[in-house]
């Protein structure tokens, strides 16, 4: 019952691993990744896009999927996370139509939504983190908060190591394991969470 959740906490791996990997060969050389768009190769870029497309994709599945488990009757839980779950399907949609529009709005978009994830990330984990059964995840996706401060600080005294990889990987991690946390384990849990959620 809980396949979706396992492929988004696998895309959601997958992806930490890139971001985190980005940030450390950035910092450590001179070397221009295989997925950057000004200077990448056609099949890093493309394969990076897949794989934001996917896990973006999956994530905002998972939220809409979970969302009686997630929310436990709180209205502003549903709200925080509907709201995610939008703007993390938003970044989907924008991976795959970022080669038929034009490139200054595709990017503003995106740019617009990518912080936008970062703060509707920690409302939900700061709304989920009283609660013992998601506290990790909970925690996880609060983390961004303190590690995009930790970056800049980082930049500030060692010039390339600051990245958004950090907090990406955190809330990307987050998000998935309370999915996977809230998830029903069999058809019958699935009937219960379906009538509970109602």
């Amino acid at each position: 019952m809980r396949q979706l959740e396992r492929a988004a906490l696998g895309a959601a791996v997958a992806l930490s691993v890139l971001s985190v990997g980005d940030a450390i060969l950035r910092a450590t050389s001179d070397t221009v990744p295989p997925w950057d768009d000004e200077a990448g190769t056609t099949w890093g870029i493309v394969s990076t896009n897949v794989l934001m497309t996917v896990t973006f994709g999956l994530l905002a599945a998972v939220l809409v999927r979970n969302a009686g488990g997630i929310d436990a009757g709180s209205g502003v839980r549903r709200w925080f996370r509907r709201l995610l779950a939008v703007d993390l399907a938003v970044l989907a949609c924008g991976y795959v139509l970022v080669s038929v529009l034009d490139p200054a709005v595709a990017g503003g978009v995106a740019g617009v939504a990518f912080l936008v994830m970062f703060v509707l990330g920690a409302l939900l984990g700061g709304a989920l983190v009283r609660r013992t059964d998601v506290r990790l995840p909970a925690a996880l996706m609060l983390a961004p908060v303190p590690l995009i401060a930790l970056a800049f600080a980082l930049e500030a005294v060692a010039p390339g190591w600051g990245h958004p990889g950090y907090a990406e990987t955190a809330l990307y991690l987050g998000i998935a394991m309370l999915a996977l946390a809230v998830a029903p384990r069999t058809a019958g849990d699935a009937r219960e969470h379906a009538v509970a959620s109602r």
